[in-house]
């Protein structure tokens, strides 16, 4: 199935809430944006032409749920409604998910890659492994491409920062689901994403578009001059460990070359 079509009839599934509604709208852009990313890792893995085309559908109905979640209770709180992977897999259940996958067996992985995107999953078997790590890598890569465009809401209006979330952070751990209290808590747990990547690629081209650099300069409006100055040592520290990371991939990636070459 090739992407021309996905794209096609995702935008058929959209079109059954209401695409001028700006918090829908932004979910619809966010699945084109997270196959875009899921597409772009699996050819950087020399997946074949089958592969790419199943984790880029798996991209675009990730948060499907998320449609229906806003739709259904005006909120996209998990703890206030129902999770939005089980309304997602509950909307593609039945006609919807036959219009992206054409076998049973592909059906049913889709649907467990997209009931366990955001949730800890000890399923076994290679393919679920490995497409759980490239939807759960673009999705996050796209959540920091939307954070950095200044669309996130902080909804939080209290100055300082929470310890045990700063500790999280500079112990890099992603700060998803954590409770927070301050605008800075927030802040960080945008940017506490970047350690659920692990593709050096991606790593790469987060340090080249400056992703980091745009999320401080948008909200660290928001924060008054101690928390400004704490936010601003730690997004250095994450440039940096950052770089360096990347630096370690591009001499290994060299050296791989000059092998190969040998």
């Amino acid at each position: 199935m090739d992407i021309a079509l996905l794209n096609q009839n995702y935008y058929e599934l959209s079109k059954t809430y209401d695409l001028d509604d700006p918090n829908i709208l932004r979910k619809f852009i966010h699945g084109l944006t997270t196959a875009d990313g899921c597409f772009s890792i699996a050819n950087s893995l020399n997946l074949s032409k089958d592969e790419r085309e199943f984790i880029y559908a798996c991209g675009l109905l990730h948060d499907i749920g998320r449609m229906e979640q806003w739709k259904t209770y005006k909120s996209f709180s998990d703890s206030i409604t129902r999770p939005h992977e089980t309304l997602g897999v509950e909307i593609l259940k039945g006609e919807w998910i036959k219009k992206f996958f054409e076998t049973i067996e592909k059906q049913e992985l889709a649907l467990k890659l997209i009931q366990h995107h955001t949730s800890i999953y000890y399923g076994q078997g290679k393919d679920l492994k490995r497409f759980l790590s490239i939807l759960r890598n673009a999705d996050n890569y796209a959540n920091l491409q939307y954070t950095a465009s200044g669309l996130q809401r902080l909804w939080v209006t209290k100055d300082g920062v929470t310890p045990d979330v700063l500790q999280k952070f500079q112990k890099r751990k992603n700060l998803h689901g954590v409770p927070i209290y301050t605008k800075l808590d927030r802040i960080l747990q945008f940017l506490s994403r970047t350690y659920a990547i692990d593709y050096p690629m991606l790593k790469k081209d987060l340090l080249g578009r400056k992703y980091i650099n745009a999320i401080y300069d948008v909200y660290s409006e928001n924060l008054n001059k101690a928390d400004k100055s704490l936010l601003y040592k730690e997004c250095w520290s994450l440039k940096k460990e950052l770089a360096e990371e990347v630096l370690k991939y591009e001499k290994r990636k060299k050296l791989a070359i000059q092998k190969g070459n040998a």
